[in-house]
């Protein structure tokens, strides 16, 4: 179990306490899923983990390497490296806080009641969702078919591709076959082609992205997605 964090299965989080946590989610799938879970628990290979107030984590937190089915904090969550979560098997966060991580890439159940900043929101697949009440600050969002609800604002340098965004005021978006994906992207992570316009001149053309598991893997391990040998390419 990750340090400083209570673990359900060493009885050091009562069922009441997982319970009333739980209560504060505004996700109606995770309060059944963890309610009828708590009768099965024992026999899963992952923990619950419980934070009485605010939680620091120096390095990596990826919930699926830890073991952690559902992380509850009642506080702020700070990741100095990357936040990791799955959808298979699916994994639960709820942050009653505002939560700081270096990076992030979401594929399962992520909730937080505060801000969210991060360099770089990276969503992944399509079976979860992640809940943010209130703004959420990147340098880059890019939300794959991963759903965001967003209470506040979503203030980032580039939001890319159309995601499925339910927020009160929907961001400027780049394309993801938008020539500028290439000021974001290097052109390994890209399918790019060249082609030629009406005048007969050639251009670049971007068709989306052509490695998307490259591209989780370099936030992950905090790379660049621009690299600046490839910057006048």
């Amino acid at each position: 179990m990750i340090a400083n964090v209570r673990s359900y299965k060493k009885n050091q989080v009562s069922r009441a306490e997982v319970i009333t946590a739980i209560g504060l989610s505004h996700n109606d799938y995770m309060i059944k899923r963890v309610t009828a879970a708590l009768d099965e628990i024992e026999g899963y290979t992952a923990d619950i983990g419980f934070v009485d107030g605010d939680l620091h984590i120096p390095g990596d937190l990826d919930l699926t390497q830890e073991h952690v089915w559902l992380l509850v904090v009642l506080g702020d969550l700070v990741v100095d490296g990357t936040y990791g979560d799955d959808d298979h098997p699916e994994s639960f966060s709820l942050v009653t806080g505002s939560m700081r991580a270096r990076d992030i890439v979401t594929a399962g159940w992520l909730e937080v009641h505060g801000d969210l900043s991060t360099d770089r929101l990276i969503g992944d697949y399509n079976d979860c969702g992640a809940h943010i009440g209130g703004d959420v600050h990147a340098q880059l969002f890019y939300g794959e078919e991963h759903h965001f609800t967003i209470g506040g604002a979503l203030i980032a340098n580039a939001v890319i591709g159309e995601p499925r965004l339910e927020i009160a005021t929907r961001p400027a978006v780049i394309d993801v076959d938008d020539p500028r994906m290439l000021e974001h992207f290097d052109r390994d992570l890209l399918d790019v082609y060249d082609d030629e316009d009406e005048d007969g001149n050639e251009i670049t053309c971007v068709d989306g992205f052509d490695d998307f598991h490259e591209l989780k893997r370099r936030v992950n391990a905090g790379l660049p997605l621009r690299t600046t040998s490839t910057r006048d390419n």
